[in-house]
């Protein structure tokens, strides 16, 4: 499978980065020669390095200007700390299975400002997510999440059942443990709205980003405990509620 392209905007900054590159090195080497006492003009080092302006290394060496990316980063919301704060928070929520979409990213970018600036700073753009996500394109990728749960079915193969059950007879088995003292419990997540995809920021080189459900969804949970022996506990069924309606115990086939 191919890469995925690159956008115009990340194309454009990268351009930046390397224009400031070379004026840099043209500049230190402008300085270098002066040094040594080579005689040496900005025309000469316009020669030495082809696309840098002579006029721009002149006001990086005589007046210690700043390049316009250097410049336009002054002017910046965050500083450079606070953004690489902000990848690290994005990168640790999308490896727990909570990316962050767009609006969220610009939520907790004001609640810094906010706690910098006061409550009264102006919020953010939509805008502004692009340009932070080209600034950090090295690091931050956009996807697609996947339902977590998709993703777990993927993992029932041959392979991985085999495994655990080789754990199994190494642990559990060999070791003479009682099958009735073993019980397994496991719970599954109903919730009443379907989670669907979003367009969310991961990890680059991420081949997928999972998606748990969010909080803020009405949620029917079912808790099904077996014991190794073949013996099972009544499933218990959580609905979300403050009194226990008799319609929810209608139809109980699993006398749960």
């Amino acid at each position: 499978m191919g890469s995925r392209p690159i956008s115009d905007r990340v194309k454009k900054h990268k351009r930046s980065v390397t224009d400031d590159r070379c004026l840099h090195e043209a500049a230190a080497k402008y300085i270098e020669l002066r040094d040594n006492g080579q005689k040496v003009s900005y025309r000469d080092i316009e020669k030495m390095f082809p696309g840098v302006s002579k006029n721009r290394v002149n006001r990086v060496v005589e007046k210690k200007g700043a390049t316009i990316r250097e410049f336009n980063a002054t002017k910046q919301r965050l500083s450079p700390v606070e953004e690489g704060k902000l990848v690290d928070l994005i990168l640790e929520s999308s490896k727990q299975g909570f990316p962050m979409p767009h609006r969220e990213i610009r939520r907790y970018t004001n609640l810094v400002l906010q706690s910098r600036l006061g409550v009264d700073c102006e919020p953010l753009s939509h805008k502004w997510v692009f340009k932070f996500l080209d600034r950090q394109h090295e690091r931050l990728q956009s996807f697609w999440s996947k339902p977590l749960d998709m993703q777990r079915a993927y993992s029932l193969n041959p392979e991985a059942v085999k495994s655990w059950f080789d754990m199994i007879e190494e642990f559990i088995v060999k070791a003479g443990i009682d099958r009735a003292l073993i019980y397994g419990m496991d719970e599954s997540g109903f919730p009443t709205a379907y989670p669907g995809k979003d367009w969310v920021i991961g990890e680059r080189g991420t081949k997928t980003q999972h998606k748990q459900g969010g909080a803020d969804r009405e949620n029917v949970t079912v808790v099904v405990t077996i014991c190794a022996d073949g013996t099972t506990v009544r499933p218990l069924v959580i609905f979300k509620g403050k009194n226990l309606q008799s319609s929810w115990n209608q139809d109980n086939a699993a006398n749960a």
